[in-house]
């Protein structure tokens, strides 16, 4: 839907203050947007996004509390409105083509130019779909050498419980921390399995690596 881009009200969630300090201008004294919050965590990204219904989201992919795709799950069935583009200094061509199964409306690589990120915020906030010539190449690159992409199967909670369990943490502790039972975890970690098809924890934990679920140690 193609917004008022005289009144574009932004949310940006980035944990680096350079980037920030570089986007912050950009929005406001070239383009004429508003800047509702800027904030650097996924908890925080949520609450700013609930509490501002921004009409546009700046958010980097990997935050230190987890990732910016976390926010667009838990929020977006509330902000159907709110348009998306993200930021990522991670070059795979998973991670666009995940962004593109979540149905978001831009993604730009880091490494790219401030002209590159102008036009995808002007093209993403007029109504526009923009993924930038690297991204698209990587996407493109994924769909030809990996095929369908299972991880898309799982819900916010099976990714969640997945995450915790490639990162080490045992039944109980994921049990403990997400306030469910332990069974309710075993189910998860069998449904997770049979969506992936993928048995041994070692090759669940290759696959969390390998999608961006965690960082490759």
């Amino acid at each position: 839907m193609k917004m008022d881009l005289s009144s574009v009200r932004v949310a940006i969630i980035e944990d680096h203050q350079i980037l920030r300090e570089l986007i912050v201008p950009l929005l406001k004294e070239q383009l004429g947007y508003t800047l509702v919050g800027a904030v650097g965590t996924v908890a925080d990204g949520i609450a700013v996004c609930l509490r501002e219904r921004p009409e546009l989201v700046i958010a980097d992919w990997m935050l230190p509390d987890g990732r910016g795709f976390d926010i667009l799950r838990a929020v977006a069935p509330k902000l159907p409105r709110t348009r998306w583009l993200f930021l990522s200094s991670h070059e795979h061509g998973y991670l666009v083509r995940e962004a593109v199964e979540l149905r978001v409306h831009g993604f730009v690589m880091k490494r790219g130019a401030l002209d590159t990120l102008r036009t995808a915020i002007r093209e993403v906030a007029a109504g526009r779909t923009y993924y930038c010539p690297e991204s698209s190449r990587l996407l493109i690159t994924n769909i030809v050498k990996d095929g369908p992409a299972a991880v898309s199967l799982l819900t916010a909670r099976e990714m969640e419980v997945l995450r915790a369990f490639a990162m080490g943490a045992n039944v109980k502790t994921i049990a403990d921390d997400g306030a469910m039972s332990v069974r309710t975890v075993q189910n998860h970690l069998s449904a997770i399995r049979e969506k992936l098809g993928v048995q041994e924890t070692a090759g669940l934990v290759r696959y969390a690596i390998r999608h961006g679920l965690v960082e490759q140690p």
